[in-house]
C-alpha cells in the first residue's frame, strides 16, 4: 500500500448531503429492481461486475461521504 495522501476535495455540506440521499436512492431501487434490469445490467457489464457489488459500493460511498472530515472507517 502506498504511503501517498488522497488529495481532499470539499464539498458543501448541503451538496453532500444531496449526494448520499442520491446513492442510497439508487441502491434502494436497484434492491427491487424487477429481473428485466437485472437481466439489462448483466448484459451491459458482461457479469464483471455484480448488481450486489454495485449497491455495496453504492452504500460504501454514501457511508464514506457521512463521515466527518478528517475520520476514517
Amino acid at each position: 500500500m502506498s504511503n501517498e495522501q488522497l488529495p481532499v476535495i470539499s464539498i458543501d455540506q448541503a451538496d453532500t448531503v444531496e449526494l448520499i440521499e442520491l446513492l442510497e436512492f439508487v441502491e434502494a431501487w436497484l434492491a427491487d429492481a424487477s429481473p428485466v434490469v437485472n437481466a439489462d445490467y448483466r448484459h451491459f457489464v458482461d457479469n464483471a461486475y455484480t448488481l450486489t457489488a454495485l449497491r455495496t459500493d453504492l452504500l460504501t460511498w454514501a457511508a464514506r461521504l457521512a463521515l466527518a472530515p478528517g475520520e476514517s472507517r
